[in-house]
């Protein structure tokens, strides 16, 4: 279902926004009790527009809400002031948005270039997470049998992977979506994720879970939500459910998998390292010290968790890169050293106006913008998109990734870092089946003497950024 509300830029328009967007809120399946946060959203939302488009008067204001099987889409629309980054650090800007930044599931900012400006706000539709179940437990405990089976997900009984998650984890994992059975199940069905079980053949239950994450990603993969349950440790599970994922990801046509180990510890790296995997790169603070789950309370991590990145190649073409100067060296032994040769690109692509991708990951508290065209005006659009998202979200971590194949970088990389991106690593065929460069740029403090990093490489990777990140401080 899409409805579409057109209203003028001033404050009379204020009161029929909410009853829209509570009404679209409720009809969406939310509870009652919910129509007075949505009111408030509404106009949060609607402010926030307005304070956007400056003194900029008589224009239109478009709001879509769609709903489908899975999100409400509420998305403004205008043709006032484009998005500026001359913005004072403000209370209220700091303030902007905070409702929406509990509520929803995602926020985007697109520049549509002469056809305006869009805020656009996802919110999960209502869904039955683990604790809302009335599930059978066995009044004895079960002991292990030797009978387990390593298999694909049959996409039924997802509430035993969610069952699994909680006796390991409580209820202090990242991925929100292992809590809902029903989300589980349908990932796995949309090929989104697909999920390699352990299963207990005595008792037909599910002791051990390993993701492999799609999420419209068509030429690589991202493992993940890897876990065992503690009474069947030590039976090597991980290791067999891995190997099989691998071999599935293989019989895909995916060329690489990924995955993003964590450095409070480095047995996760060993699993990569193990597998052949290589670094490719680092994500300081990429896990909130936080998370906000629904009648949950998580105890607060000491600050947010770096993961390194490890990619391994199923595909060894040449690449036609143009790798930025100052980070070469880097660059190439990242990619010797998973045997991926390279050499200078050609057909260079520079487009009339760039393409900025900017979304806020609400749940995990970061911020992402991606580059799918480099254009003339890249130094001023990045720099406006960036402001805009920094301004509006307050996030602590945000990510630049930008491609390596179109157009030569080193025009640009004094720009990026005049903004306090700093390198943290590259990563093949991340964006539209394009190879990557990845920046960051850290809006809290992350102590890099307590990052663990277990091999050679992998620390020559961490010390080349941390010395990045030192340089952009100055």
């Amino acid at each position: 279902m899409i409805f579409k509300l057109i209203v003028p830029s001033n404050l009379s328009s204020l009161r029929l926004i909410q009853a829209f967007i509570a009404e679209v809120g409720i009809l969406s399946g939310f509870e009652a009790n919910l129509r007075d946060i949505f009111y408030l959203i509404g106009e949060e939302a609607f402010l926030y527009v307005l304070r956007m488009n400056g003194d900029e008067e008589n224009f239109n204001i478009t709001i879509n809400a769609k709903i489908d099987e899975d999100f409400l889409t509420i998305s403004f629309l205008d043709k006032g002031l484009p998005f500026s980054y001359e913005r004072k650090n403000s209370e209220i800007e700091k303030a902007s948005l905070t409702l929406m930044k509990i509520h929803c599931k995602n926020l985007m900012w697109i520049n549509h270039g002469k056809e305006g400006k869009e805020l656009q706000i996802l919110f999960q539709r209502p869904q039955k997470d683990i604790t809302q179940y009335e599930l059978v437990f066995s009044k004895e405990k079960e002991r292990p049998s030797e009978d387990i089976l390593i298999e694909l997900f049959d996409g039924k009984n997802g509430y035993q992977i969610s069952q699994l998650i909680y006796k390991c984890y409580g209820y202090t994992y990242p991925n929100e979506d292992l809590y809902f059975p029903e989300r589980v199940e349908k990932l796995n069905q949309e090929g989104k994720v697909i999920s390699m079980v352990a299963i207990d053949k005595k008792y037909n239950r599910i002791i051990g879970h390993y993701g492999l994450e799609r999420y419209g990603m068509e030429n690589i993969a991202e493992f993940g939500q890897a876990v065992v349950e503690p009474d069947y440790r030590g039976r090597k599970l991980l290791y067999k459910m891995r190997e099989s994922l691998e071999e599935t990801a293989k019989d895909l046509k995916i060329k690489g998998v990924f995955s993003q180990p964590v450095t409070s510890h480095v047995s996760s790296q060993v699993v990569n390292v193990k597998f052949s995997a290589k670094p490719c790169g680092i994500s300081f603070g990429l896990v909130p010290r936080e998370f906000n789950f629904k009648k949950m309370e998580v105890k607060s991590l000491s600050e947010r968790e770096t993961c390194l990145m490890y990619y391994k190649p199923f595909v060894f073409e040449m690449k036609n890169l143009y790798i930025p100067k100052k980070h070469r060296k880097i660059v190439e032994k990242i990619y010797e050293n998973m045997g991926i040769k390279t050499k200078e690109g050609k057909d260079i692509k520079i487009f009339q106006e760039s393409v900025f991708d900017a979304k806020y990951n609400a749940p995990w508290g970061f911020g992402i913008i991606d580059v799918p065209k480099i254009g003339f005006d890249f130094k001023k659009s990045l720099k406006s998109t960036f402001y805009q998202l920094k301004l509006s979200t307050q996030a602590d971590v945000f990510f630049l990734n930008i491609p390596l194949t179109d157009c030569p970088l080193d025009e640009y990389i004094s720009a990026i870092e005049e903004l306090g991106f700093f390198f943290c690593g590259i990563l093949p065929y991340a964006l539209n089946g394009k190879d990557i460069i990845r920046f960051e740029y850290l809006n809290t403090m992350i102590d890099v003497d307590r990052i663990k990093v277990y091999e050679d490489f992998a620390k020559e990777i961490f010390n080349y950024s941390v010395s990045m990140m030192k340089e952009s401080f100055k």
